[in-house]
């Protein structure tokens, strides 16, 4: 199901890019703002298009600005942008229920104004005719700037995105994301890339353990037990996890965990269920980790320490 079928996160509005730099520039902060046509919630294609006109109005403050360069922008061919994370990595991650933020940073070098920089997040094979989701941020909706200034010719940015999962996500939406990303300084050449980093979003994840019986008389069996789940975006529930590789980790009262045995995760009535069994000896702890996939993050149990007697 694409973007255009659901509840959008964008309002329809055409806003400011780098207001605070081009007031500074002495240009009216008027010529960035143009009202959109769209009054309500818009589809994909409207948002990147949005995205798109905010970035061309950047780059025409920018033509029109006094043509005299400041010695940094001499220096500065290019506009360039820097440091692009996800949530101060690669990935962000969504539950079944709660409005999750998603944050992206970003730094801007090239020239000492800044005219504008904007990033989005999407998800599609390409904008043209594979657009599946295109998301603007807070700051985009607020007409507020991402950037602030934070040394010479040096700009450090933050975008926010709020995403309800019963609102905006399938499960299909699990996997590779894009950011879109514009800057325009007073640098010979700007950046306007719909790629500035490929991204996942991925489906919540969690994992239990239990490590029973305890107390335990030494020479019994200790079962360990644990359920690897995932948040079902089309549910909105959580279901387990099947036919995934989970690996026991055992560690003595007071030393550290270390992988012990590798096992697959259960199907049908026994989904995401692990199940294995060791012989009492001494007091000990055991834990499951999963190391995750490109839809789901990693996570590891709590450890359950079994007092043998």
């Amino acid at each position: 199901m694409s973007q255009h079928s659901r509840k959008k996160l964008t309002s329809g509005k055409k806003v400011t890019l780098g207001v605070s730099a081009l007031a500074a520039s002495g240009l009216a902060v008027g010529l960035l703002v143009t009202p959109s046509a769209t009054a309500g919630g818009t589809d994909a294609a409207e948002a990147l298009e949005q995205s798109q006109a905010a970035a061309a109005d950047a780059s025409a403050a920018k033509d029109a600005a006094p043509k005299a360069r400041t010695l940094a922008a001499s220096a500065a061919d290019a506009t360039v942008v820097s440091g692009v994370t996800v949530d101060g990595g690669n990935s962000a991650r969504v539950g079944t229920t709660n409005t999750q933020t998603i944050t992206v940073k970003w730094t801007v070098s090239g020239g000492s104004k800044l005219y504008g920089s904007n990033a989005s997040i999407w998800r599609g094979t390409d904008q043209d005719s594979g657009l599946k989701q295109f998301f603007n941020s807070e700051q985009f909706e607020a007409d507020t700037d991402p950037c602030v200034q934070s040394g010479d010719a040096r700009f450090s940015c933050t975008a926010t995105f709020k995403i309800d999962p019963q609102s905006y996500l399938k499960n299909e939406d699990a996997g590779a994301w894009k950011i879109d990303l514009s800057a325009v300084t007073e640098a010979t050449t700007d950046v306007d890339t719909d790629n500035a980093k490929t991204w996942y979003l991925k489906r919540w994840s969690r994992l239990s353990n239990n490590a029973a019986p305890e107390p335990v008389a030494k020479g019994k069996t200790i079962t360990i037990t644990g359920k690897l789940e995932r948040a079902n975006w089309d549910t909105h529930k959580y279901a387990g996890y099947t036919q995934q590789t989970v690996r026991l980790q055992e560690r003595s009262l007071t030393g550290s965990y270390a992988t012990t045995s590798s096992h697959i995760t259960g199907t049908g009535s026994l989904a995401g269920v692990e199940k294995q069994t060791r012989t009492a000896t001494t007091d000990r702890c055991y834990r499951y980790k999963f190391e995750g996939t490109s839809t789901t993050p990693p996570v590891t149990a709590t450890g359950d320490c079994v007092d043998v007697r």
